[in-house]
Protein backbone atom coordinates (compact mmCIF):
# COMPACT_ATOMS: atom_id res chain seq x y z
CA UNK A 1 0.00 0.00 0.00
CA UNK A 2 2.78 2.36 0.92
CA UNK A 3 4.43 1.45 -2.37
CA UNK A 4 1.29 2.43 -4.30
CA UNK A 5 1.14 5.83 -2.58
CA UNK A 6 4.78 6.53 -3.46
CA UNK A 7 4.16 5.57 -7.10
CA UNK A 8 1.08 7.81 -7.28
CA UNK A 9 3.01 10.66 -5.67
CA UNK A 10 5.88 10.32 -8.17
CA UNK A 11 3.41 10.18 -11.10
CA UNK A 12 1.65 13.27 -9.73
CA UNK A 13 4.96 15.22 -9.48
CA UNK A 14 6.00 14.16 -13.00
CA UNK A 15 2.59 15.27 -14.29
CA UNK A 16 2.99 18.71 -12.64
CA UNK A 17 6.50 19.09 -14.12
CA UNK A 18 5.26 18.10 -17.55
CA UNK A 19 2.37 20.57 -17.42
CA UNK A 20 4.59 23.40 -16.19
CA UNK A 21 7.16 22.78 -18.94
CA UNK A 22 4.48 22.78 -21.61
CA UNK A 23 3.01 26.06 -20.39
CA UNK A 24 6.45 27.70 -20.55
CA UNK A 25 6.88 26.57 -24.15
CA UNK A 26 3.53 28.03 -25.17
CA UNK A 27 4.27 31.48 -23.78
CA UNK A 28 5.29 34.14 -26.29
CA UNK A 29 8.72 35.49 -25.50
CA UNK A 30 11.64 37.13 -27.22
CA UNK A 31 14.72 35.19 -28.02
CA UNK A 32 18.02 36.64 -29.14
CA UNK A 33 17.15 36.00 -32.80
CA UNK A 34 13.84 37.85 -32.32
CA UNK A 35 15.56 40.88 -30.87
CA UNK A 36 18.10 40.84 -33.69
CA UNK A 37 15.25 41.02 -36.19
CA UNK A 38 13.66 43.87 -34.26
CA UNK A 39 16.92 45.82 -34.23
CA UNK A 40 17.44 45.27 -37.96
CA UNK A 41 13.86 46.32 -38.71
CA UNK A 42 14.36 49.53 -36.78
CA UNK A 43 17.59 50.18 -38.71
CA UNK A 44 15.85 49.85 -42.06
CA UNK A 45 13.60 52.84 -41.53
CA UNK A 46 15.01 55.57 -39.32
CA UNK A 47 13.53 59.03 -39.59
CA UNK A 48 16.30 61.20 -41.01
CA UNK A 49 15.25 64.82 -41.50
CA UNK A 50 16.87 66.66 -44.39
CA UNK A 51 16.42 70.35 -44.94
CA UNK A 52 15.08 71.34 -48.36
CA UNK A 53 17.53 72.36 -51.07
CA UNK A 54 18.00 76.14 -50.59
CA UNK A 55 17.30 77.28 -54.15
CA UNK A 56 16.32 80.83 -53.13
CA UNK A 57 19.49 81.28 -51.12
CA UNK A 58 21.69 79.99 -53.92
CA UNK A 59 19.94 82.28 -56.40
CA UNK A 60 20.27 85.28 -54.08
CA UNK A 61 24.00 84.65 -53.61
CA UNK A 62 24.44 83.87 -57.32
CA UNK A 63 25.56 80.32 -56.51
CA UNK A 64 23.10 78.41 -58.67
CA UNK A 65 25.97 76.77 -60.56
CA UNK A 66 27.76 75.57 -57.39
CA UNK A 67 28.19 71.92 -58.41
CA UNK A 68 29.95 70.82 -55.22
CA UNK A 69 26.99 71.74 -53.06
CA UNK A 70 24.51 70.18 -55.52
CA UNK A 71 26.39 66.88 -55.38
CA UNK A 72 26.56 67.03 -51.58
CA UNK A 73 22.82 67.61 -51.26
CA UNK A 74 21.98 64.87 -53.78
CA UNK A 75 24.21 62.45 -51.91
CA UNK A 76 22.46 63.31 -48.63
CA UNK A 77 19.10 62.67 -50.35
CA UNK A 78 20.23 59.26 -51.63
CA UNK A 79 21.66 58.28 -48.27
CA UNK A 80 18.34 59.01 -46.60
CA UNK A 81 16.50 56.55 -48.84
CA UNK A 82 18.97 53.66 -48.77
CA UNK A 83 19.07 50.32 -47.10
CA UNK A 84 21.68 50.22 -44.36
CA UNK A 85 23.25 47.00 -45.63
CA UNK A 86 25.31 48.79 -48.33
CA UNK A 87 25.55 52.21 -46.78
CA UNK A 88 29.34 52.32 -46.56
CA UNK A 89 29.75 52.95 -50.29
CA UNK A 90 27.43 55.95 -50.11
CA UNK A 91 29.23 57.28 -47.05
CA UNK A 92 32.51 57.05 -48.96
CA UNK A 93 31.00 59.07 -51.82
CA UNK A 94 29.61 61.60 -49.36
CA UNK A 95 33.01 61.87 -47.71
CA UNK A 96 34.67 62.56 -51.05
CA UNK A 97 32.14 65.31 -51.87
CA UNK A 98 32.82 66.99 -48.54
CA UNK A 99 36.61 66.69 -48.99
CA UNK A 100 36.31 68.28 -52.42
CA UNK A 101 34.24 71.13 -50.97
CA UNK A 102 36.83 71.68 -48.25
CA UNK A 103 39.85 71.50 -50.55
CA UNK A 104 38.42 73.63 -53.35
CA UNK A 105 37.92 77.29 -52.67
CA UNK A 106 34.41 78.06 -51.50
CA UNK A 107 32.43 80.75 -53.25
CA UNK A 108 33.77 84.13 -52.17
CA UNK A 109 30.64 85.05 -50.20
CA UNK A 110 30.87 81.83 -48.20
CA UNK A 111 34.60 81.88 -47.55
CA UNK A 112 34.17 82.45 -43.80
CA UNK A 113 35.28 80.42 -40.77
CA UNK A 114 31.73 79.48 -39.72
CA UNK A 115 31.04 77.74 -43.02
CA UNK A 116 34.46 76.08 -43.17
CA UNK A 117 34.12 74.75 -39.63
CA UNK A 118 30.68 73.29 -40.31
CA UNK A 119 32.07 71.48 -43.34
CA UNK A 120 34.82 70.06 -41.15
CA UNK A 121 32.24 68.88 -38.60
CA UNK A 122 30.28 67.25 -41.44
CA UNK A 123 33.39 65.44 -42.60
CA UNK A 124 34.10 64.20 -39.08
CA UNK A 125 30.52 62.95 -38.70
CA UNK A 126 30.70 61.02 -41.99
CA UNK A 127 33.93 59.40 -40.80
CA UNK A 128 32.23 58.44 -37.56
CA UNK A 129 29.27 56.91 -39.41
CA UNK A 130 31.66 54.98 -41.66
CA UNK A 131 33.37 53.56 -38.58
CA UNK A 132 30.03 52.27 -37.29
CA UNK A 133 29.26 50.61 -40.63
CA UNK A 134 32.57 48.75 -40.66
CA UNK A 135 32.37 47.65 -37.07
CA UNK A 136 28.57 47.61 -37.21
CA UNK A 137 27.42 48.69 -33.84
CA UNK A 138 23.73 48.79 -34.60
CA UNK A 139 22.95 50.88 -31.56
CA UNK A 140 25.40 53.54 -32.76
CA UNK A 141 24.92 53.71 -36.53
CA UNK A 142 21.46 55.28 -36.55
CA UNK A 143 22.37 57.97 -33.98
CA UNK A 144 25.54 58.75 -35.97
CA UNK A 145 23.48 59.18 -39.15
CA UNK A 146 20.96 61.28 -37.28
CA UNK A 147 23.80 63.55 -36.12
CA UNK A 148 25.14 63.69 -39.67
CA UNK A 149 21.81 65.04 -40.91
CA UNK A 150 21.58 67.42 -37.97
CA UNK A 151 25.02 68.88 -38.78
CA UNK A 152 24.23 69.09 -42.49
CA UNK A 153 21.02 70.99 -41.70
CA UNK A 154 23.03 73.31 -39.44
CA UNK A 155 25.47 73.92 -42.30
CA UNK A 156 22.64 74.90 -44.67
CA UNK A 157 20.88 77.02 -42.04
CA UNK A 158 24.15 78.82 -41.32
CA UNK A 159 24.53 79.70 -45.00
CA UNK A 160 20.97 81.05 -45.04
CA UNK A 161 21.56 83.00 -41.83
CA UNK A 162 24.65 84.48 -43.44
CA UNK A 163 22.45 85.99 -46.15
CA UNK A 164 20.22 87.58 -43.50
CA UNK A 165 23.26 88.92 -41.63
CA UNK A 166 24.61 90.47 -44.83
CA UNK A 167 21.30 92.17 -45.51
CA UNK A 168 21.23 93.61 -41.99
CA UNK A 169 24.83 94.74 -42.34
CA UNK A 170 24.13 96.48 -45.65
CA UNK A 171 21.06 98.22 -44.28
CA UNK A 172 23.06 99.48 -41.28
CA UNK A 173 25.81 100.88 -43.53
CA UNK A 174 23.46 102.99 -45.61
CA UNK A 175 22.93 106.27 -43.77
CA UNK A 176 19.44 107.62 -43.71
CA UNK A 177 19.00 111.03 -45.24
CA UNK A 178 17.08 113.60 -43.31
CA UNK A 179 15.10 116.19 -45.24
Amino acid sequence: MEQLIKQNFIIFILFILLVSCESKQNKQGFTSSDTTLIVRDSLNSPQLDLIAYPEEFLAAFELVEWEGFKKLHQSMERLKELNFEGIEVDLIALSSYIKNLRSDPLPRKLEIPQIKSRLKVLEMQVTKARYFTRHYKSDSLVPALDLLYKHYNSFVLRMIALENENQEFISEEIPETVE
